[in-house]
């Protein structure tokens, strides 16, 4: 079986909790990716989910001229640090309906950085999502997710198949992929619950990629 990686073309980071000023920041170029939900200072629950686009021409040349039959296709992150993680979770992987633009901040800029897409906006500041959070398609058929428990390393290595072979087959439109910890845990209070990866903006040898596993013919 051979196996074939790609990066991704950009990813980011959208909170929920506003600046004192009301605004939302962007963080389209940190180093890692977060998930999770937590309470701010006034115990509000928040939540962060990040966001990962990979080149529709990289996915197609590699399914057309690579990928020889059949293939898996596998979504990998590798864990940078976890904070009051629960007993048992999951993350989930939707595919984004809507563009949406990377940016160039980081999630601690100061004066906060509007470059591209929030919590509120794809874009800078100028194209609402719509739903706060992202757009985002919850079908079955497209959906993925991964569970964890206490003897898991964390590190998301996710099927996310149907969902590429979608995107390949143009039934749905790339956009990337959402990834968020269950509905449960968003807007959390009772701990700060928070994921962190390593991004394709980071300076270890652990950036995100999305792998394509050629599968051996059937007999």
């Amino acid at each position: 079986m051979a196996l074939f990686r790609i990066y991704p073309e950009k990813d980011a980071i959208i909170w929920s909790e506003p600046t004192t000023a009301g605004l939302y920041g962007n963080a389209g170029r940190d180093e890692v990716l977060e998930i999770g939900g937590y309470p701010d200072v006034n115990l509000v629950g928040r939540t962060n989910r990040s966001l990962i686009q990979f080149k529709q021409a990289d996915i197609t040349t590699t399914i057309d001229s690579k990928v020889t039959g059949g293939f898996s296709a596998s979504l990998h992150l590798s864990l940078a640090s976890a904070t009051e993680i629960p007993d048992t979770f999951n993350i989930y992987a939707y595919p984004i309906s809507s563009s949406w633009k990377n940016g160039t901040g980081r999630r601690n800029d100061s004066p906060v950085n509007r470059t591209g897409c929030t919590w509120k906006y794809k874009d800078v500041t100028t194209t609402e999502w719509t739903a706060l959070g992202g757009d985002f398609l919850t079908s079955a058929a497209t959906a993925n997710s991964q569970s964890f428990d206490l003897t898991s390393t964390y590190d998301i290595n996710m099927n996310v198949t149907t969902a590429v072979e979608s995107m390949y087959s143009s039934s749905i439109e790339n956009n990337g992929l959402l990834l968020k910890i269950d509905d449960a845990f968003e807007n959390y209070t009772s701990a700060s619950i928070n994921l962190k990866f390593f991004g394709s903006d980071t300076h270890t040898i652990f950036p995100p990629y999305l792998e394509h596993l050629q599968l051996p013919l059937s007999t």
